[in-house]
C-alpha cells in the first residue's frame, strides 16, 4: 500500500491539450492570425517602398546619363546604343512602378479587406472571434473540469487518511518495543490504527468512485473539445490558404521574368547595341565634321544693278519703320496736317497686312501753298534720302523695293492732294485733330454710319498705333458697329466700352 501511495505522490506535469486551460494556446492562435495579417501587410508595404525607390533611382540615373551622353563627344550609332541603356532603365523603372502599384492596390488592399472581414474588433477590446473560441472551449471543458476538481479533492482526502494510518501504525509499533509498556496506552494506539484504516478505506472508495465518474465523462468531454477545436482549425485553415494564395500573387507581381514587356526591353536593348556599326559612325563623322562636309567656295558675284553710292542693305521691315519715322517727323513739323498713314506691317509675316487709314478729321495748313507747290516736298526729299540708303543683292528684291517705294510715294501724293482740297471751312481749320469739343473721342465728328451691331472675334493680336485705334488679343470678342470702309477698317467696340477702329481682316464674325 505504501508503494502505491509513493507512486501517486509523484507530481507529473502534463502539457497535453486535454489538461484544464491548455486550450488557451488554440485561442491565442486567433489573435496571432490577426497579428500575422498586420505583419504581412507591413512587409508588402515595405517592399512596395523599395520598388518605388529603385524605380526613382533608375529614372534619375537614366535621365542624368542621357543628358551627359547627348552633350558628350560620343556620336553616331554607338551613341544610340549607349543611350539605349538609359531607355532600358526608364522602361524597367516603369515596370517597377507598376509592381509597386500592384503590391499596394491589389495585394495590400486584398489582405486588408480579408483581415477586416475575418477579425471583428469589440468595443471593450479584443476580437469577437477570440471571445467565441474562449467561450466554446470553456463550455466544452466545464463539466469534466468540475468532476476533475472533485476527484482531486477525493485524492487529497485519501492521501491524508493514508498518512494518518501510517503514522498510527508507527506509533503502535514503537509502543510495543518500549520496556514500560502500558496496556491501556497500547490499546488506544491499536484502536487509533484501526480507525485510521477504516477512514483510509472509506476515502479510497470515494476516490475510486469519483475516478469512475470522471472516466464516464471523459469521452463526452473529448468529443466536445474536438468539435470546438475543429471549428477553429477550419478558421485557421482559411487564413493559411488565403496567405498562400496572396503570396503567390505577390510572387507573380514581383517576377518580371514572366512579363513579356520585360523580355521585350532586353531584346530591344540587345538589337540596338548589336546594330552598332563602326564604319557607319566613321562615315557619318566624315560627312558631318570631316572632309565630306559641303563647302560654299568663294565665287565671282556680279551685282544686278549699281547705285551711285555705297549702300547698306535694308529689308522691307526697315522701310516700314522709316516711313513711320518720316510721318512722325512730318507731324512734328506740321501739326495741322491731318493725313496719317498707318498699318504698314512687315511683309511675309503670319498676320494679314494692316490697311492704310486716313483720319477723318483733316485740318488745312496755316498758310496756302503756292500753285504747283507740294506741301510734302521736304518729306519727299527725306524719302529720297532714305531710298539712297538701300542696296539689294538680287533682281527680285530690287523690283520689290522699287514697287514699295512707288506705293509710298503715291500715298504721300494722295495725302498732299487731299490737303489742297478747297472744301475745308475755317471752323475745321482750327479744330483739334480728333474732336471739336476736346473730349478725346475721334468719332464724334464723323458722318453717321449705318447702325449695326455684329459680334466678332479677333483672329490675331493687334496693338493700336493711333489714339483712334483699338488694341486686342487673339480670341478677344468685340462688337462691330460700323461697316468696313474702302481702306479695310471697321469701327468696333470692346467689352470695356472703348470705341475705335480696327483692321477688318483681323477679326471674323461669330
Amino acid at each position: 500500500m505504501s508503494g502505491s501511495y509513493d507512486d501517486s505522490m509523484i507530481d507529473v506535469s502534463s502539457d497535453s491539450f486535454w489538461e484544464v486551460g491548455n486550450y488557451k494556446r488554440t485561442v491565442k492562435r486567433v489573435d496571432d492570425g490577426n497579428r500575422l495579417c498586420n505583419d504581412l501587410m507591413s512587409s508588402i508595404h515595405e517592399r512596395a517602398r523599395i520598388e518605388k525607390s529603385y524605380a526613382q533611382q533608375l529614372t534619375e540615373w537614366g535621365k542624368r546619363w542621357r543628358q551627359l551622353i547627348e552633350k558628350g563627344p560620343q556620336y553616331g550609332m554607338l551613341e544610340r546604343a549607349w543611350s539605349s541603356l538609359c531607355t532600358e532603365a526608364e522602361k524597367v523603372s516603369e515596370l517597377h512602378m507598376e509592381v509597386k502599384a500592384s503590391l499596394m492596390s491589389e495585394d495590400f488592399e486584398k489582405l486588408k479587406n480579408w483581415q477586416r472581414d475575418a477579425y471583428h474588433k469589440q468595443m471593450i477590446g479584443g476580437f469577437k472571434e477570440t471571445k467565441e473560441a474562449e467561450d466554446g472551449f470553456r463550455k466544452a471543458q466545464k463539466p469534466w473540469a468540475k468532476k476533475l476538481k472533485e476527484v482531486e479533492t477525493m485524492k487529497k482526502s485519501y492521501h491524508s487518511a493514508c498518512k494518518e494510518e501510517k503514522l498510527a501504525a508507527s506509533r503502535e509499533t514503537n509502543s510495543k518495543l518500549e520496556s514500560n509498556n502500558n496496556p491501556e496506552a497500547q490499546k488506544k494506539l491499536q484502536e487509533k490504527v484501526e480507525k485510521c484504516q477504516q477512514e483510509a478505506h472509506k476515502t479510497k472508495e470515494r476516490y475510486e468512485k469519483s475516478l469512475e465518474e470522471l472516466d464516464k465523462l471523459t469521452p463526452q468531454y473529448m468529443e466536445n473539445m474536438e468539435q470546438v477545436f475543429e471549428q477553429w482549425q477550419q478558421f485557421e485553415d482559411k487564413r493559411i490558404r488565403f496567405f498562400k494564395e496572396l503570396l503567390l500573387e505577390v510572387k507573380q507581381h514581383l517576377d518580371l521574368s514572366t512579363n513579356h514587356r520585360f523580355q521585350t526591353i532586353y531584346h530591344t536593348l540587345e538589337d540596338t547595341i548589336s546594330a552598332t556599326d563602326a564604319e557607319e559612325d566613321l562615315k557619318w563623322f566624315r560627312s558631318n565634321h570631316g572632309p565630306g562636309m559641303p563647302m560654299n567656295w568663294p565665287q565671282f558675284e556680279n551685282l544686278a544693278w549699281s547705285c551711285p553710292r555705297s549702300f547698306k542693305r535694308r529689308s522691307i521691315v526697315d522701310w516700314s519703320i522709316d516711313l513711320n519715322r518720316t510721318l512722325s517727323r512730318r507731324e512734328k513739323k506740321k501739326p495741322s496736317d491731318g493725313v496719317t498713314l498707318t498699318g504698314i506691317s512687315q511683309t511675309g509675316s503670319d498676320q494679314p497686312v494692316q490697311p492704310l487709314k486716313s483720319s477723318s478729321s483733316i485740318t488745312a495748313p496755316p498758310k496756302a501753298a503756292p500753285p504747283g507747290s507740294n506741301p510734302f516736298e521736304d518729306d519727299d526729299e527725306e524719302v529720297e534720302e532714305e531710298e539712297e540708303e538701300v542696296v539689294v543683292e538680287d533682281d527680285d528684291e530690287v523690283e520689290e523695293t522699287r514697287n514699295h517705294i512707288s506705293v509710298k510715294q503715291e500715298e504721300v501724293k494722295t495725302a498732299s492732294s487731299m490737303e489742297r482740297t478747297p472744301d475745308w471751312s475755317d471752323e475745321e481749320t482750327t479744330a483739334a485733330p480728333f474732336s471739336a469739343n476736346g473730349n478725346g473721342n475721334p468719332f464724334e465728328d464723323e458722318p453717321a454710319s449705318p447702325v449695326i451691331s455684329v459680334p466678332v472675334r479677333a483672329l490675331y493680336d493687334y496693338e493700336g498705333q493711333e489714339q483712334d485705334e483699338l488694341s486686342f488679343k487673339a480670341g478677344d470678342e468685340l462688337t462691330k458697329i460700323g461697316m468696313e470702309d474702302d481702306q479695310g477698317w471697321c469701327k468696333g467696340r470692346l467689352k470695356e466700352g472703348q470705341i475705335g477702329l480696327y483692321p477688318a481682316n483681323y477679326a471674323e464674325d461669330i
